[in-house]
């Protein structure tokens, strides 16, 4: 449990401080004309992933797909979406709409593992909890440290060499666009409550039939806190973004 609360406290600081970002610097960005390029050029790769994800979830947890837009320009404001619907008495495709909305993390987590399989990306060692007493302080310590170690490394990373620089330049315009929206941070409250009472259930049963319940918790935390550790990556990669969206308007004003 102590490992699911981990991982939502990461996304919602996450969506939280892209929201942030959005707000004090968007309509900065979007006046200058050079930012704006930047922006929706960044867009042209990243939306299609964003929307990538959201459509293969929701395939997989059976839902309807009418129609999606892989990128476009709209008065909206929005860059794409995919517009789909649910049995709402279907346990499973309730659940689905979570994982939906959180879907474009998963996607950024995915890309920073291609880009260190195939390009000069910095090599993660995986979570792995090691501590002498497990209680909610030392395991909460351990994966707030390992968090800590996954951006430490991204930054040491960057600084080392100009290859490893640009590599990390590329993941941060993809990783920009794989934040959730608000819109979609909306649609996982929705699906939250069904997954945590569906977790507390699992987590019961198996505590009182002694299903392996240490064993599967253990794996499930350390799971959890090597995911987390890679969404707060793809956070810091899509500030680094922000950065080069910026620089512009210091330099070129209308």
């Amino acid at each position: 449990m102590i490992g699911l609360a981990v991982f939502l406290a990461v996304v919602a600081f996450v969506i939280g401080l892209q929201q942030i970002m959005m707000k004090a610097l968007g309509s900065r960005v979007i006046e200058n004309p050079l930012s704006k390029g930047l922006f929706y050029l960044s867009a042209m790769v990243g939306t299609p992933i964003h929307e990538a994800s959201h459509a293969i979830i929701s395939l997989i947890f059976g839902h309807k797909i009418h129609k999606i837009s892989w990128f476009q320009m709209g008065k909206d404001g929005r860059l794409g979406y995919v517009d789909h619907n649910w049995n709402q008495r279907s346990l499973y495709q309730s659940i689905g709409v979570f994982f939906i909305a959180i879907a474009p993390l998963l996607a950024g987590f995915s890309v920073i593992v291609l880009l260190q399989h195939f390009l000069a990306m910095p090599t993660i060692r995986p979570f792995v909890l090691n501590v002498d007493v497990a209680n909610v302080y030392t395991v909460s310590a351990a994966a707030v440290h390992y968090c800590g170690y996954v951006i430490e490394t991204f930054i040491d990373s960057a600084l080392s060499s100009r290859q490893h620089a640009l590599t990390l330049l590329l993941a941060c315009l993809i990783c920009f666009h794989c934040i959730p929206s608000r819109g979609d941070f909306n649609n996982a409250l929705k699906g939250l409550v069904i997954v945590l009472v569906v977790v507390a259930v699992l987590w019961a049963v198996s505590f009182y039939f002694n299903l392996f319940h240490q064993q599967w918790m253990l794996a499930a935390f350390n799971f959890s806190v090597n995911v987390s550790g890679f969404i707060l990556a793809t956070a810091l990669l899509s500030m680094g973004w922000w950065v080069i969206l910026v620089i512009p308007t210091l330099f070129f004003r209308r």
